[in-house]
């Protein structure tokens, strides 16, 4: 049973956020999708006594489970939170009888995010790297990104550093990449390391081929994913630095060029994937484990074997 109180708060609420935060119909009906959860939470329960609830809501979204015995995703938790977090707030400010609800407790209402790099099982095999290699391009974004998911395969970086890459931190002749900070590379945990490129002959020639046409346009401080101008179409050598977005521009190009020609999407994070699989299926010993591991900037070896467990469980 859902308290009934609760219920005309949450529909008050949504109905101010509409109104004065001009929030469209979508966002609201994923409003009361979420509001739900935390009506639910409460049962019947009055929202003045949630501090004391026995169940707190974190636990509550961790342990929630859906009929066909489906938990939440991490992310869905979070939206949860988030907009129980800001509900709570507003009850604070615009109603009476709710100073049980301290600003002390609000702060409780939060879920710690740690994307964990491996829980996403997808990659990119041999093959599916070459098919995407030889798609059909029609425009410059298209070349760019083509560019980039096979740059990816062959080096492994993640894609935040991958995006902030200058042209100066490229060396395909000893096929290198200085990944610094100091260059405005944004590895993980500011991490600095020169790690390898995969000469793979087919895809080493698209690599290749986008790496000239850079050159020949940008600076060495220019971007190897370079910005290309939404009037002219063309690399923009103007532009000398990139927002916090950047990463989510490529999702999106690389979704549309995929789904335009019918082949599977991929995160950017399966073609460092791919990369690793590739290189433990051809790894021979310890040696070659560890090259890897180098090359993925982990810090341990065990890190980097839960890449080699799940790829040879399969």
């Amino acid at each position: 049973m859902i308290n009934r109180q609760n219920k005309l708060l949450v529909d008050e609420y949504l109905a101010y956020r509409l109104r004065f935060d001009q929030l469209d119909p979508k966002s609201v009906r994923l409003e009361r999708t979420l509001a739900l959860h935390y009506l639910t939470w409460a049962s019947e329960q009055p929202f003045k006594n949630a501090p004391k609830f026995d169940v707190s809501l974190m636990e509550y979204v961790r342990d929630f489970k859906s009929a066909d015995g489906r938990e939440l995703s991490p992310n869905y938790r979070r939206k949860i939170i988030g907009s129980a977090k800001t509900f709570f707030t507003w009850l604070t400010i615009h109603k009476q009888g709710f100073r049980s609800i301290t600003p002390a407790w609000l702060s409780t209402l939060k879920i710690r995010l740690i994307q964990n790099e491996f829980d996403d099982q997808s990659t990119v095999s041999l093959d599916e790297i070459l098919q995407i290699a030889r798609t059909p391009i029609k425009n410059l974004i298209e070349e760019r990104v083509r560019a980039g998911t096979v740059f990816l395969y062959l080096s492994g970086m993640r894609i935040s550093a991958f995006v902030s890459m200058p042209v100066k931190a490229v060396d395909l002749t000893e096929l290198e990449v200085r990944q610094s900070p100091t260059l405005g590379i944004r590895t993980k945990n500011k991490k600095s390391a020169v790690t390898y490129i995969l000469r793979l002959a087919e895809l080493f020639d698209v690599v290749k081929a986008w790496d000239v046409k850079v050159r020949a346009i940008l600076p060495p401080e220019g971007f190897w994913f370079a910005p290309i101008s939404p009037k002219t179409g063309e690399i923009d050598p103007t532009v000398k630095s990139i927002g916090e977005h950047r990463s989510a521009a490529f999702h999106k190009n690389l979704s549309n060029w995929l789904l335009s020609h019918n082949l599977e999407y991929h995160s950017p994070h399966a073609f460092r994937r791919g990369h690793a699989n590739y290189l433990f299926d051809n790894a021979k010993d310890i040696n070659d484990l560890e090259a890897v591991r180098e090359n993925l900037m982990h810090e341990s070896l065990t890190t980097t074997e839960r890449y080699a467990r799940q790829r040879r469980n399969r």
